[in-house]
């Protein structure tokens, strides 16, 4: 099941979904444990995450250094999931439409090996969206 805490926390699976919206605080590895109980839970297919600041993202995950992924990353289940996640870090709304109009599943033709997938992705996570949409943001685009 899917779910946005780690597994030692089964009672709070998420109810099946086609899309889904979470609003509000919540804490920094969250889209993470979506991404990797997805990939854990669907072993033939991708995840990708899209986020607009890497730094923003490394900083909030070393500082509310979580137990379990600092125990659990390196392990074997763990590690074949997260090769099947995606991270993509746009800066700007005109950078994430480029790459949301490049990415395509490889059909006989690599346009971008970067924007190319051997299969396509069974969820999409769109980490911090809203910053796209600020005045400073969308100044660039």
């Amino acid at each position: 099941m899917t779910t946005l805490f780690p597994p030692t926390c089964p009672h709070w699976q998420l109810p099946t979904f086609q899309s889904l919206l979470v609003k509000g605080p919540y804490h920094a590895s969250a889209p993470f444990h979506l991404a990797l109980s997805h990939a854990t839970a669907h072993p033939n297919n991708k995840v990708i995450l899209l986020t607009p600041n890497r730094g923003m993202v490394k900083d909030s995950l070393v500082e509310f250094n979580e137990e379990w992924l600092n125990q659990n990353s390196g392990h074997g289940s763990v590690s074949a999931a997260a090769r099947r996640i995606e991270v993509f870090y746009p800066p700007t709304l005109a950078h994430l439409r480029f790459l949301l109009s490049t990415l395509h599943e490889y059909h006989d033709t690599l346009h971008d090996p970067k924007t190319t997938l051997d299969v396509a992705p069974s969820l999409l996570v769109l980490h911090e969206i809203s910053s796209y949409f600020t005045a400073s943001s969308s100044e660039a685009t």
